[in-house]
C-alpha cells in the first residue's frame, strides 16, 4: 500500500514538474520570438496573408529551464527504476506465496496421513489389549497373577482394569500383596479421575 501511495505521489510530482517546465519553455520561446521579430508593418495589405514564419533555429533556453528539465528527467529515471524494483518485488512475493502455499499443502497432507496412521495404530493397540484381557481372563487366577506381577505395571493396570470385576478380584487376590495394592490404588485413582 505504501509503494502504491509513493508511486502516486511521484507521478503527481512528475506531472506538476513537467507542467512547470512546459510553461517555462513556452514562456521562454514566446519571449525569444518577441525580442527577435521586427516591429509589425503599420499598414499591411489584407489581401496578402502570409503563413506565420516558424523560427529557423530554436530559441535559446535559459539555464534554469535546463536545470528543471534535467531534474525532471532524473526524477523520471528514478521513478522508472523504482517501478521496476517494485515489479520485481511483487513477482518475488508471488513466487514466495506459491511456495508457502505448496509447502503448507504438503504439511497438511502429511498431517492427515499421520493422523490416519495414529488412528490405525490406536485401533491395533485396542484390539491387542482386548485380546490380552480375554486371554488373561480365561487363565487360572494364579497363573494370570504370576504373569501380571512380572509385567510392566502400566500394562498390568490396563489389563486388570478391563477385566470383569469378579475375575479381576480373583487375579488380584492371587498376586503379591504389595503389587496388588499398588495396582488397585492406581486403578481406583484412574476410575475416580474418569468419573
Amino acid at each position: 500500500m505504501a509503494d502504491e501511495e509513493l508511486m502516486k505521489y511521484f507521478s503527481f510530482r512528475f506531472a506538476t514538474s513537467l507542467t512547470c517546465a512546459c510553461t517555462l519553455l513556452a514562456g521562454s520561446w514566446v519571449y525569444a520570438q518577441n525580442s527577435q521579430q521586427p516591429p509589425p508593418p503599420e499598414a499591411a495589405p489584407k489581401a496578402q496573408t502570409e503563413p506565420p514564419q516558424l523560427p529557423t533555429r530554436p530559441a535559446s533556453v535559459s539555464p534554469e529551464t535546463l536545470r528543471l528539465l534535467e531534474m525532471i528527467e532524473r526524477k523520471n529515471r528514478e521513478l522508472k527504476k523504482r517501478e521496476e524494483e517494485l515489479l520485481l518485488k511483487e513477482k518475488n512475493l508471488e513466487a514466495l506465496e506459491k511456495k508457502v502455499l505448496s509447502d503448507l499443502q504438503k504439511i497438511e497432507d502429511a498431517l492427515a496421513r499421520s493422523e490416519e496412521m495414529v488412528g490405525i495404530r490406536k485401533d491395533l493397540i485396542e484390539k491387542n489389549v482386548k485380546a490380552l484381557v480375554k486371554a488373561y481372563s480365561n487363565m487360572k487366577p494364579v497363573q494370570a497373577a504370576a504373569l501380571l506381577e512380572e509385567m510392566d505395571e502400566g500394562t498390568a493396570i490396563i489389563i486388570i482394569s478391563r477385566m470383569k470385576s469378579r475375575v479381576a478380584g480373583k487375579v488380584l487376590g492371587a498376586m503379591n500383596t504389595r503389587i496388588a495394592k499398588n495396582i488397585s490404588e492406581k486403578i481406583a485413582g484412574k476410575k475416580s479421575e474418569n468419573q
